[in-house]
């Protein structure tokens, strides 16, 4: 009589086998959740500098002018190229322009950071504020244009058209890339 089951061979190679179907299988795992996460990190650096940028356009679009600095107790914001101080017409209580009373936005790279700065009239209704856009900024760069056609690349105060270009600087498994965005906006000038 002959009984049935599994040599010792046998069961070693099905053992085998599932090892490096199983090895296989962790090796697919990994590489897909690393793709994910590669992917991710650029998307969510994708939207980071398009909302940065939303932000920065949105407030030039806004202002009368841009301001050569502006003095808050013992700091001094000067316009240059990594720092954009504008000249915003305040709010009343209703949300109407004030005229000839104005209030101050502040953008400037603090080490990795993107700090918006508000600094409003006493007369204004707009609130103090101290925000943060992004905390991967690598470079920002502002240029000041007239309304020349082509425009001319100008002295701050005299400018009309405001572009910035932003570099957000962002760890991507062992090494970092850095993604450059550019937005320009022309000022009110009202």
């Amino acid at each position: 009589m002959r009984e049935r089951g599994l040599t010792l061979i046998e069961v070693l190679v099905a053992m085998g086998i599932a090892v490096v179907a199983g090895s296989l299988l962790v090796v697919i795992m990994v590489n897909s959740a690393g793709f994910f996460t590669n992917q991710s990190s650029k998307m969510q650096q994708g939207l980071n500098i398009n909302d940065s940028l939303l932000q920065v356009r949105n407030s030039i679009k806004q202002a009368s002018a841009v301001a050569v600095s502006y003095t808050s107790g013992p700091t001094t914001y000067t316009t240059g190229s990594n720092l954009l101080v504008l000249k915003v017409l305040s709010i009343d209580s209703l949300n109407n322009l004030i005229d000839d009373t104005y209030d101050y936005f502040v953008f400037f790279r603090d080490q990795n950071l993107l700090r918006f700065k508000t600094f409003p009239n006493p007369a204004s209704s707009r609130k103090s504020s101290d925000r943060i856009f992004s905390t991967i900024v690598d470079s920002i760069n502002f240029q000041y244009f007239n309304s020349a056609i082509p425009p001319v690349e100008v002295a701050p105060a005299s400018a009309t058209n405001v572009r910035v270009s932003l570099s957000l600087r962002q760890k991507n498994g062992l090494k970092y890339e850095i993604k450059t965005g550019t937005s320009e906006a022309n000022l009110r000038n009202d």
